[in-house]
């Protein structure tokens, strides 16, 4: 081009205005072939796109849109030709209003769940021109959303095409007589997150707790294109007994005539190596009504592949259509996932095709801490029921919410078994509102449709702790329809309560260690440990099989390292509160040893929680509260994972398998505390609910000291442990008269050559005791004035503080923290265990861990923690408990300090009375005396005596 413009003649004056004109047309021709070179044509700049099979326009990308908080949109329908006009703003679908910065800047910052930068509750309308290619006239067009919140309505080229309202399965929308194929066709969608019905505030489809109440739309967002005469749907029924799946075959029939035609089923195995030999099967059908039923069964053969948790088998059934009405022919074409799986009640045990099986569960109440929603892809679920697995989860409920269709697909390749539930959390008015219970009742039907045919939905509930004068009525016909119209799951009236006879199992509290209320009534509380306690009684009341209700809640101290990792739609502006007071309080330095101290003592109560199932004959299961945390409601830091699925410092996936899985090696004894003129006695046992018996076991045992060395060891007599659990191994008896000196010893169950293993911790000490002489250490029970002038002479002394004089209001719980205490109105326990240094020379004689342990059950138990915030912020207890997270406060059962010219060791555990019954009691005040009487005693702070003072009432 620009060789043509040196060819032009400069000497002709009457064509130099042209010439001027060419060279700037030039210009725009060469700008526009740059720009079409980079960028494509223009058409091209639209974000929608053809799937691979053509039949699908994906219609992810860019969006117009704009919010609208008066709700005036709807109400402008008629005038103003709303639903065809261009949007102010745009937004990137799938996605939220959260993640686009739209709705309302919030400056919230609460301690009791994360933070939202942006709130929106409302309407909001989405548009979208998009091309229809002209082939697809004659054909059924749909508009496939996969999740909205909650309420969408839909309108095409201006023309209204109805409403959804779920909040657990896709909207889809008819749009055949709305679209104009070979045309551009203008979309609008309304999407309403308000809440429509009162399914309870704080249920997890909606609630600011966890999930969020987010408006947007999630998903696969398409137009999709179907034959006029289609398989709108097929729903396969195992029977593992006959080797057989019964199939049920929706077609549709758009055309409203006679239609006949044949439907070719086939079955192949696409996730194992095995060969199928299942022939095809063909049924015909006819018809003029607009939906045609047909019914058969396909014979498995005698090969078949089984699913479940260890051998997750899964088949594709592919059905082949030919139709024909008058001259004209359709074919289409349908794949649906499935597996052979039998998930039954068998008395009061769950049995998963003919095998006795154990739930091992825990909930999911939606946290998602970066996007506010679940994830709609497979991966992702992969990676949680993954992590799940490594940690000995085979099952998870899904508190009062239902997940994509991604979950079930990735818990049917992983084999895991989910407890769906409809978006139900209504503690005082279940039941009573009719429109509520018509959405409710719809909702549970698009939701057995849409995921009946995966193997892993093997549960279904109403919600959770559902309540009022008219909850049982509504339950009642509600699992009732259930069980009569799909048998392919089990289902149950609420998780919590109430229940019915017509369960199919319970979901029920009452198994688990604490419950709300018992402050320090539960069991970890109200007495020392004993491992021969578990839950045959409830067992004995019931004859459908009991799965235990949000057992554990035990919390750890907050992560602060955490913080960074919050960088979507929430902030954990609560760790930071949390944080800020513990720096107020002097002892930020503290935190990470706060954390590891609380978590390792979690770790076991969560164990006892576990095993005490686990011990239990003819039990079901249990759900954990959470194996992550839940970062809402007051904060309940009740995990061993955090709010992303990774793991805490504290413990790892090998650690939590040994006391969770589908083999467990476990203890039963009636003590931890031990004394050397004793006997060690317990009894070995073994639950086995993993894919097969085991054959002629061996089994060992040992009793080992700290650093490795045995002390005793020996074998079970070998057995067969068949598929069930307890099994009885034998008894263990070991006399402990070698204990010279206090310790810790440690009992380990292992099965040779195998990864089975289990331990406890036990701790024996003299059943006599040479007490130090205290001739130069006073030791006293009350702050008086003779102690301080004794402290102001320079000398030593040891107070044993009267445990009733002591003016504190921090009861003296041993168990870690239940749930919250923002959330449960500061139920006690406030605290969450011990942290000490195990080599401070005060604890020589006293073999201890840095944390709670069981044998520090007595002397908690017979404590009064002691408020230090007076004493100087770099002065830390030698016996600390952490407090509560809310409040950070400087606790302590033990410490030492300069006091006058003296030294001051004092202590408010009861380390007077009942000694001779009390052997860790006895013990910790052996090793107190022996350190206050040597050149050891030496305290760095000093503390001015009104402080101390200020310790007594």
């Amino acid at each position: 081009m620009m060789a043509l413009l040196m060819d032009i003649n400069e000497q002709d004056k009457s064509s130099l205005i042209m010439t001027k004109i060419h060279l700037k047309l030039v210009r725009v021709l060469i700008f526009a072939f740059l720009f079409t070179a980079i960028s494509g044509p223009s058409w091209a700049q639209s974000s929608t796109n053809k799937d691979k099979n053509e039949d699908i326009i994906s219609l992810h990308g860019i969006w117009g849109f704009q919010l609208d908080p008066l709700n005036e949109g709807i109400h402008n329908l008629n005038r103003s030709h709303w639903p065809t006009k261009d949007l102010a703003e745009t937004i990137t679908l799938p996605g939220s209003t959260d993640e686009a910065g739209r709705g309302y800047k919030t400056h919230d910052k609460v301690p009791w769940r994360l933070n939202r930068l942006y709130k929106y509750k409302g309407a909001a309308w989405y548009s979208k021109k998009i091309h229809v290619p002209d082939d697809w006239k004659g054909r059924e067009l749909q508009l496939f959303l996969e999740r909205v919140h909650w309420e969408t309505r839909v309108w095409v080229n201006g023309k209204a095409a109805g409403m959804h309202e779920s909040l657990s399965v896709p909207h889809i929308y008819d749009v055949t007589s709305l679209i104009k194929p070979g045309q551009d066709n203008f979309i609008m969608i309304r999407v309403d997150n308000d809440l429509k019905y009162n399914i309870g505030f704080f249920g997890h489809s909606v609630t600011e707790e966890t999930q969020t109440n987010w408006n947007g739309i999630i998903g696969k967002i398409q137009l999709r294109a179907l034959n006029p005469v289609n398989i709108a749907d097929v729903q396969v029924y195992p029977d593992v007994k006959q080797k057989s799946a019964r199939v049920k075959l929706t077609v549709e029939n758009r055309l409203k005539e006679q239609v006949r035609g044949d439907l070719k089923l086939s079955a192949k195995s696409y996730n194992t190596d095995q060969q199928d030999n299942i022939p095809e099967h063909t049924v015909s059908f006819s018809g003029s009504d607009s939906l045609i039923h047909v019914e058969t069964t396909l014979p498995m053969g005698d090969d078949v592949l089984l699913w479940d948790e260890f051998h997750p088998a899964l088949y594709h059934l592919k059905t082949q259509l030919t139709a024909r009405s008058g001259s004209d022919q359709f074919v289409d074409d349908s794949q649906v996932a499935f597996g052979m799986r039998s998930f039954k009640a068998d008395g009061t045990q769950f049995e998963v095709n003919g095998r006795t099986t154990f739930i091992r569960g825990t909930l999911n109440c939606a946290p998602f801490p970066i996007t506010g929603y679940p994830p709609a892809k497979i991966k992702d679920w992969m990676r949680i029921f993954k992590i799940n697995k490594e940690y000995g989860i085979n099952s998870m409920r899904f508190h009062s919410w239902t997940p994509p269709e991604a979950a079930f697909e990735a818990a049917d390749r992983m084999g895991f078994y989910l407890q769906v539930e409809l978006p139900n959390w209504t503690p005082r008015t279940s039941g009573s509102d009719p429109e509520v219970n018509q959405f409710l009742e719809e909702e549970s039907e698009r939701i057995l449709k849409t995921y009946g045919n995966h193997p892993s939905f093997a549960m279904l509930c109403t919600g959770n702790e559902l309540g009022g004068p008219d909850v049982k009525p509504f339950v009642t016909k509600m699992v009732k329809k259930w069980k009569g119209e799909d048998p392919r799951h089990l289902y149950t009236s609420s998780a919590g309560y109430p229940m019915i006879p017509e369960n199919d199992f319970d979901n029920l509290y009452g198994p688990r260690a604490q419950e709300w209320g018992e402050e320090l009534n539960g069991r970890f509380n109200k007495e020392p440990l004993s491992t021969e306690i578990d839950y045959s009684k409830a067992v004995a009341q019931k004859d459908v099989p009991i799965v235990s209700h949000e057992v554990g809640q035990w919390c750890a101290y907050p992560n602060f390292d955490e913080i960074s990792k919050y960088t979507g739609v929430l902030r954990a502006y609560n760790f930071e509160i949390f944080r800020e007071s513990l720096r107020k309080h002097r002892m930020l330095d503290q935190a990470h040893k706060f954390l590891m101290a609380s978590g390792k003592f979690q770790i076991l109560q969560y164990k006892e929680e576990i095993e005490t199932a686990l011990r239990t004959p003819g039990f079901g299961g249990y759900q954990l509260l959470g194996l992550h945390d839940f970062p809402g409601q007051g904060t309940a830091l009740v995990g061993v994972l955090d709010a992303f699925w990774d793991p805490k410092p504290y413990v790892n996936a090998s650690i939590f398998q040994e006391f969770q899985g589908s083999r467990v090696p476990l203890l039963e004894t009636d003590s931890f505390t031990w004394t050397s003129d004793q006997t060690f006695k317990a009894q070995g046992v073994f639950a086995n609910y993993g894919p097969s018996d085991i054959e002629d076991a061996q089994i060992h045992w040992s009793i080992t000291f700290p650093d490795g060395r045995n002390y005793a060891e020996g074998n079970f007599q070998s057995r067969d442990i068949p598929v069930n659990g307890p099994i009885n191994l034998g008894n263990i008896e070991v006399p402990l008269h070698k204990i010279r000196k206090a310790t810790q010893l440690t009992v380990t169950l292992n099965v040779p050559g195998t990864s089975y293993k289990n331990h406890w911790d036990i701790w024996v000490y003299p059943k006599k005791l040479s007490m130090p002489g205290m001739n130069n250490v006073t030791v006293a029970h009350e702050w008086s004035r003779k102690v301080r002038r004794t402290l102001q002479r320079g000398d030593k002394v040891l107070l044993l503080a009267d445990t009733s004089k002591i003016d504190s209001e921090v009861p003296p719980g041993f168990s870690s923290i239940f749930w919250n205490t923002n959330w449960t109105n500061n139920q006690a326990p406030h605290t969450l265990g011990i942290l000490c240094d195990p080599d401070n020379p005060a604890l020589s004689d006293f073999p201890t861990k840095y944390y709670s342990t069981w044998q520090w059950w007595d002397l908690v138990d017979h404590s009064r923690p002691m408020v230090l915030d007076q004493l100087p912020g770099n002065m830390k207890p030698m016996v600390q408990m952490i407090d509560d997270w809310n409040k950070n406060r400087k606790l302590g059962l033990a410490f030492e300090a300069k006091v006058g010219k003296g030294k001051l060791l004092m202590t408010s555990i009861d380390l007077q009375h009942n000694l001779e019954n009390r052997p860790v009691a006895r013990q910790m005040l052996y090793s107190l005396e022996n350190y206050a009487n040597s050149d050891q005693f030496n305290p760095k702070f000093e503390v001015d005596p009104a402080k101390i003072q200020q310790l007594f009432k």
